[in-house]
């Protein structure tokens, strides 16, 4: 039997045995109308075949993964407008044609996910998600890996994420609002600046890559930025040779950026005030209130290193902390795939393939390769450890439990080092995690706990 490669959509109608017991021929009705009005319209739209209609449910094929994942996308969305709620759960792969229908791994597949799958909502496996690539403009939220019924191994799969559009939008709304100032660091260096929501003042120290203007939009896995401006009066900056700051600066050490932080701190007129740092923005904040612990009311560190990868005494870190550099350095302007991808796929390793793609992207836009020159070896070799002791304000450290790119031992270096320091471990493999990771409202609620308290 000849056999082809095919997106498979599977739909079901969620309690349909009672709504035919209640009411037979309004539920019929309903769902005819349902398939004439949007299944059908949109399956046709994005070039689709619906090949099998049961009485709950039905069976779609798509060449194109891509197809598939939007129609997908599109009926859930319009169905949140109908009395009728649906499953959904997505597959591609092998099928074997029999005159109209369809056999095979992918129909079963699709139709097991489906049925895993919460009510209102559709299950992409991670395979779909791939084979779709980094182009797919649909936001994809991680779920964990399912065991199906009749399905050896554990399936990963992605939820289509209904309210990503809607993010998005606002997102580009709170970009484009944004009042973007600069200030002067001591040694001259032009710095840009801003603050967005309102509530309590909280800084968030540069991190090693950043743009003020491309944050909302390009900066897919920064989940921390609209999360935390619903409740916090958030100031930031771009840091030395980052974004709209200063380009092309020579001396990106250390201590530089420290004296960058008090800087911007002047100009917006802050006295004192809490720093939020995630990843080496953790190591910036951590040497700001060991050297000024006046103006630091207190640390919230998340996802940061303590030492550089090239000083860690891990055996192999330093090594592979090198060979990423190497290539990064090299290539850092290469098209897809490049270094920068892998970089993206190290710090969010679940991350939709799209917001991977699109924070590599990121990287390009926020530095260039010789701003990365100088930038790269400070990330790579700074050590900040002799430092942890000077700090005296309290300090709240969080990190991934499965951290790819800095394990969860740096996290509990800060905290062993730090005397008023509280460690929480996060149930994740992400080390900037997006707005869609599920380890985020514990994060959040940590975070607000700590804060309150200080």
């Amino acid at each position: 039997m000849k056999r082809k490669i095919a997106a498979i959509l599977s739909l079901d109608v969620v309690d349909y045995t009672k709504r035919m017991s209640e009411d037979a021929e309004t539920t019929l009705n309903t769902l005819q109308r349902i398939l004439d009005d949007v299944i059908r319209p949109l399956v046709h739209e994005n070039k689709g075949r619906i090949f099998k209609l049961m009485g709950d449910g039905a069976l779609v094929e798509f060449v194109a993964a891509t197809d598939a994942i939007n129609a997908a996308s599109q009926i859930f969305n319009q169905m949140r407008d109908e009395d009728v709620t649906l499953r959904g759960g997505l597959h591609v792969g092998d099928v074997m044609p029999n005159g109209t229908d369809l056999f095979g791994e992918a129909v079963n597949v699709a139709s097991r996910l489906e049925s895993s799958a919460h009510i209102g909502s559709c299950l992409v496996s991670k395979t779909a998600a791939e084979v779709a690539g980094t182009s797919l403009a649909v936001a994809l939220r991680p779920e964990s890996s399912i065991r199906l019924k009749g399905i050896p191994n554990p399936v990963e799969a992605y939820s289509i994420d209904l309210d990503g559009d809607k993010r998005r939008a606002k997102n580009k709304l709170l970009a484009s609002s944004q009042d973007v100032r600069f200030a002067k660091s001591k040694d001259g260096t032009t710095l840009a600046w801003t603050s967005t929501g309102s509530g309590r003042k909280l800084l968030v120290t540069p991190n090693w890559l950043r743009h003020l203007e491309y944050d909302w939009t390009m900066n897919t896995i920064a989940g921390w930025l609209p999360l935390l401006s619903e409740n916090h009066c958030l100031y930031r900056f771009d840091g030395r040779n980052n974004g709209l700051s200063q380009r092309g600066v020579q001396d990106v050490s250390l201590n530089r950026i420290v004296e960058d932080v008090e800087a911007v701190l002047d100009a917006a007129g802050i006295e004192k005030v809490p720093l939020f740092g995630i990843s080496f923005g953790a190591t910036i904040a951590a040497a700001f209130a060991a050297h000024n612990p006046d103006r630091v009311s207190g640390l919230v560190l998340l996802g940061g290193f303590a030492q550089g990868l090239a000083v860690r005494s891990q055996p192999g870190i330093a090594a592979l902390g090198q060979a990423m550099m190497d290539m990064s350095l090299e290539g850092w302007n290469d098209e897809y795939p490049s270094a920068r991808d892998l970089m993206a796929q190290s710090f969010a390793p679940t991350a939709s393939p799209h917001d991977q793609r699109a924070y590599a992207e990121f990287m390009k836009v926020a530095m260039d390769h010789q701003d990365w020159l100088k930038i790269g070896p400070l990330v790579a070799e700074v050590d900040v450890t002799d430092l942890l002791p000077q700090i005296t304000c309290p300090a709240l450290v969080m990190h991934a439990n499965r951290d790819r790119m800095h394990s969860v031992e740096q996290g509990r270096i800060f905290a062993s080092g730090i005397e008023n320091a509280r460690f929480i471990g996060i149930e994740t493999a992400n080390n900037t995690m997006p707005e869609y990771d599920p380890a985020w409202p514990k994060t959040l609620v940590e975070i607000e706990r700590f804060l309150n308290s200080i």
